[in-house]
């Protein structure tokens, strides 16, 4: 009898144990993001007045870019807005209209008849798990440029490394885990509440093959910097001279390196660890060491620059490493192969929105003097083409638009964090 017991309460702390964990890793981690994204269509009579603060001949450029994405894919595969979906075929055969009206170089009005006549306007709104009134909040990268050698020395130090061979992918969604979930807990499909079980999207992880045969988690930042782990497996691309600029370059996801003896290359995001993406600016402010509203890409260098004792320290912070390869010109490419285009390449949550989708954004950019002082944040609004994606862009309320690969578009990145909207349009 007091075995029984004991199994019994063995038993209740078993499944309150199984239920907090189903609950909070399947149904909130496994459940596909775009299931939480909320595309409001927009009533042609409540559209914003069509304003594009770039010029037309950008905007072509980006498109005729954009087009070589879409042309790679089926015509019938499906593009998902929201709630709807659409087919490529349509999608492409939209943004080709569009690029012949644009060569007739059309007035702003227009050019906003004619997009009221193709598409559907939908806006990203919050949804019932989001603060009802948030704004998607927009940030900006850029390509920047760096110094570097092919061979290393005592002042080219730091590796940039290619995909290393042992670098796997395991697709999640291809494994039958929907039934094995079932068969550990038939009654969880049988709840009155919470997202049914064909709901669940698994991810895609990315690990290492280990000398046992298993899978298991990529070295991290830390291991790969600092303990050495792909020294000596041939695997640099190049060396640079600062260990801060080659944080900055992975977080930027491109970069020109420029070579002592005058050749520059440029280098592109190959693959990644697998690892979280943690924000150091994040982890500053919760130290107490700088303060939220005083946070960008120029402050955080600054801060590191003025504390090299906790350069290593702070890098650190984020576990999550990118790979690179050399490219063949000097264009950035975005997650689809495409070129991106400096102004009208925006990246986003690749699980929330279509890649290669056209957008409008309405935010603010900063304005600087000729000397490179910040005046002002100034309100724009423009059509851009969703072409990229990142570690830090998570969710239906992160925009990074592509700056370009000037200074000023370093200027712009390094401040860019403000609120705005996003809107797709969904050819009719």
């Amino acid at each position: 009898m007091r075995l029984r017991r004991q199994n019994f309460w063995l038993l209740l702390i078993l499944l309150v144990v199984i239920c907090g964990s189903a609950f909070t890793y399947y149904f909130y981690s496994l459940i596909p993001v775009s299931g939480k994204v909320s595309l409001q269509r927009i009533p042609q009579e409540a559209w914003p007045a069509y304003e594009d603060d770039l010029d037309l001949n950008s905007l072509q450029l980006a498109l005729e870019r954009n087009l070589s994405y879409l042309k790679r894919l089926p015509g019938e595969r499906q593009m998902v807005y929201g709630q709807k979906s659409i087919a490529v075929e349509r999608v492409r055969a939209a943004q080709e209209e569009l690029l012949v009206f644009l060569q007739q170089k059309p007035g702003q009005m227009e050019l906003g008849q004619f997009l009221k006549g193709k598409f559907e306007l939908l806006e990203s709104v919050a949804t019932d798990r989001q603060k009802p009134d948030e704004p998607v909040l927009f940030t900006g990268y850029y390509v920047p440029t760096l110094q570097g050698s092919l061979q290393p020395d005592d002042k080219y130090r730091y590796p940039l490394y290619r995909k290393p061979d042992d670098l796997v992918t395991v697709d999640l969604p291809k494994f039958d885990l929907k039934a094995r979930i079932l068969r550990l807990w038939p009654w969880l499909d049988k709840l009155p509440f919470g997202p049914r079980l064909e709901d669940l999207r698994f991810p895609i992880l990315r690990g290492r093959l280990s000398k046992a045969g298993k899978v298991v988690p990529y070295y991290s930042r830390q291991e790969i910097d600092y303990n050495d782990k792909l020294k000596g497996n041939n695997l640099e691309l190049l060396w640079v001279d600062n260990e801060i600029d080659r944080f900055f370059l992975q977080i930027q996801g491109s970069g020109l390196v420029q070579m002592e003896k005058g050749a520059s290359v440029m280098v592109g995001y190959s693959a990644a660890n697998g690892h979280p993406y943690r924000s150091i600016g994040g982890w500053l402010i919760r130290q107490g060491l700088m303060l939220r509203e005083d946070v960008s890409m120029p402050s955080i260098r600054a801060w590191i620059e003025a504390h090299p004792e906790r350069t290593d320290e702070i890098l650190k912070v984020n576990p999550s490493y990118v790979f690179f390869r050399k490219l063949a010109n000097s264009d950035a490419l975005g997650c689809y192969q495409a070129p991106i285009t400096g102004g009208r390449s925006i990246a986003t949550d690749r699980r929330v929105f279509p890649g290669g989708a056209l957008a409008l954004i309405a935010t603010e950019k900063p304005i600087f003097s000729r000397t490179g002082e910040f005046l002002e944040w100034r309100k724009f609004q423009r059509l851009v083409l969703n072409q990229d994606t990142g570690g830090a862009i998570k969710g239906p309320h992160r925009v990074d638009i592509y700056c370009g690969a000037d200074h000023a578009a370093e200027l712009m990145a390094g401040v860019m964090k403000q609120p705005g909207r996003l809107f797709l349009l969904m050819p009719k």
